[in-house]
């Protein structure tokens, strides 16, 4: 009996753990936002009414922007204001330093909103199944599951149902959305509400999805952005390209929360033909060294254009040269051709000879479909000339500046002037990074930077959430980046007098094939099998608890994924720990009884006895392997105060 118990908890736990990796559109960071300005505009609601016929449009959303208190309510809802890493106190003094009180409250009350989700516990009592079992699953509501809330259930707290969950939440708009493609390239998506959506005033958040080609698949389609927040029903689009497959899923949001995104829109792609990608720009020659024979080798390189209608696929490399021969006798001319991949920056032409003038273009090529677009041809000429202790002779390359080395000329290329300036991105401690730079502004002792970085598009599809950080140096190191794609960065300042208007920057990063090519030590790209370390660990920390003369006896139970066992497991590492309430609110450890005990690898379960009723106890299992142990999973568990009631059997 005990084991079939244990194994339908488990169950229970690995279901409510699946379900928490589905995306989870009620709380994302644009809906929370959403509701912040909905109350700012909820509470300018009879002026707003009073200078508009319908309060139900953009020119609320303007006149807000514009009032000095409403602005003031609405600064917090930007999304550029990052709450993780600061205090509402210290944003709203800096942003407002005479009067900000309006600021303050709306700042607490979005704080609010991503701590607390909508609707009211069930009474404890009538909890059932997993929500009544006497374990501390949770401690706040962004820890369960969709809408589901962290609630009492009289010897622990787990995640329930609650009541009400869309008590005043603005209706759902309808399904269908209109697309109406104007001349100019403009996109209007429009959709339409159900009477009567709601008291208070609505905004509209709209996000997207695309994927390239000439199909449409939802299987590859990038992740769903943030492209609008809106007063009416309908939005004006200016970034629509060819080529792409665009979804569409709108969400009314008002002060109480929202009923979730529409399903997704049915595909829609421009009717546009895709241009052809652009030339390759900043065309020139670098890396010269010297190989076998006397031969040289030349690294061409140039620009990666900046998200064409279609990628590039290929790059068509042809290079000519002109051996000078006699005078009396004519010039030879000779050339050859190669191609590189299209989400390479540089290629290397070998085998060239000294004193010639060789001269190299290169031409961008896409495919829609199975017709070919092809670019523009660049071009740069250059002269091989070797240096000696007594000529003056140096490689010369049309429009760019010229380095001199020991043996040979290297061209370089002027770093052109401009609010914010990209580094060469490099790769140290097993990832990618790039330093970003700018001007400081003002006084550098109040100054705060606020930078914020995502990738707008990569070449394998895969892309990521932004990022943001604070400084107060005029550069900023960002780590972590993906190969193959293109960034955006934006950074404005936010000191005591104002906020600054955003500067922003796009660069591209190299793709991890052409990294490792110019790297001495080794780069671990995608795909590409992980050195060995100990990856597994335990999941899904479970406790049941029953009564044995007065103390308790806990049965703890976990799993180990088999996807992450890259080595056979030899055993289990368990430390159990009493800990007081005050170590408990202060998240420090409290040994005054600590126990630890190796099982064998077979053994996944753990029972403890003589254990203290009512007292908080902390869990903490490693997987140990030949390879060494893995990271601990640690969990803090409650045992019950007084012994589950007996059901009378009926007869």
């Amino acid at each position: 009996m005990l084991a079939l118990t244990l194994w339908i908890l488990a169950l229970l736990w690995s279901a409510a753990r699946a379900d928490a990796r589905k995306p989870d559109e009620f709380f994302s960071g644009s809906v929370y936002r959403a509701r912040c300005a909905s109350r700012c505009l909820s509470l300018h609601i009879t002026r707003i009414s009073a200078a508009f016929k319908h309060f139900q449009g953009n020119g609320s959303l303007v006149w807000c922007q514009n009032h000095k208190q409403c602005s003031k309510c609405l600064e917090p809802c930007r999304a550029s204001w990052d709450l993780k890493e600061n205090q509402c106190q210290d944003l709203c003094e800096t942003q407002f330093p005479k009067k900000h009180y309006e600021c303050l409250t709306s700042c607490e009350f979005l704080r609010s909103v991503q701590t607390l989700k909508p609707g009211d516990c069930p009474a404890p009592e009538r909890a059932s199944g997993f929500a009544a079992a006497c374990v501390e699953s949770c401690e706040t509501d962004p820890e369960c599951t969709a809408l589901k809330k962290c609630c009492p259930n009289g010897c622990g707290h787990t995640c329930q149902i609650p009541k009400n969950p869309y008590k005043g939440s603005a209706l759902k708009p309808r399904k269908e959305l209109l697309f109406v493609e104007r001349p100019s390239g403009l996109l209007e998506v429009g959709w339409s509400s159900r009477f009567n959506v709601s008291v208070e005033p609505v905004l509209y958040v709209l996000q997207r999805r695309w994927n390239f080609g000439i199909h449409p698949s939802e299987d590859d389609a990038m992740p769903w952005q943030d492209i609008a927040q809106v007063a009416e029903e309908r939005a004006l689009l200016s970034d629509i390209r060819p080529s792409r497959w665009y979804q569409f899923r709108v969400a009314a949001v008002n002060v109480h929360g929202t009923r979730g995104f529409t399903a997704p829109s049915k595909h829609f792609r421009s009717s546009r033909d895709p241009s052809p990608p652009p030339a390759p720009s900043g065309l020139r020659a670098a890396h010269i060294t010297t190989g076998p024979g006397g031969l040289l080798t030349v690294r061409i390189s140039w620009t990666l254009p900046v998200e064409p209608d279609v990628p590039v696929h290929h790059y068509k490399i042809y290079w000519s040269w002109t051996v000078p021969g006699k005078s009396a006798v004519p010039s030879r001319r000779k050339r050859r051709r190669k191609t590189s991949d299209g989400a390479r920056s540089s290629v290397d032409l070998e085998g060239l000879q000294a004193n010639s003038s060789y001269t190299v273009e290169v031409q961008s090529v896409s495919y829609w479909g199975q017709i070919p677009l092809k670019s523009a041809r660049a071009s740069v000429q250059f002269n091989m000339q070797l240096h000696n202790q007594t000529s003056k002779n140096h490689i010369k390359s049309h429009s760019f500046a010229v380095s001199k080395v020991p043996d040979l000329g290297v061209v370089l290329m002027k770093r052109p002037a401009g609010a914010l300036e990209v580094g060469t991105p490099y790769y140290q401690n097993r990832q990618l990074q790039v330093h970003i730079y700018w001007k400081k502004r003002g006084d550098a002792v109040e100054n705060r930077y606020h930078v914020q970085w995502m990738p707008e598009y990569c070449s394998h599809n895969q892309t990521g959430a932004p990022q943001k950080s604070v400084t107060q140096e005029n550069f900023i190191n960002l780590p972590g980046l993906l190969f193959s794609c293109k960034y955006r960065v934006t950074v404005h300042t936010l000191n005591a007098k104002r906020r600054s208007k955003d500067e922003s920057i796009s660069f591209l990063t190299p793709s991890c094939a052409t990294l490792r090519s110019k790297s001495v030590k080794p780069i671990a790209c995608p795909g590409d099998t992980a050195p060995s370390k100990v990856l597994a660990k335990p999941e899904n920390l479970t406790a049941t608890f029953s009564f044995h003369d007065g103390n308790v006896t806990a049965h703890f139970l976990w799993r180990v994924s088999r996807a992450q066992l890259l080595q056979p497991v030899t055993g289990f590492q368990v430390t159990w720990a009493e800990v007081s309430s005050a170590s408990r609110l202060n998240s420090l450890p409290n040994s005054i009884i600590s126990q630890s005990q190796i099982l064998p690898p077979d053994h996944n379960l753990l029972v403890v006895s003589s254990l203290r009723p009512a007292t908080s106890y902390r869990l903490e299992v490693k997987v140990m392997t030949a390879a060494g142990e893995g990271p601990a999973t640690k969990k803090i568990f409650q045992t019950p105060d007084r012994p589950p009631l007996q059901q009378s059997k009926s007869t």
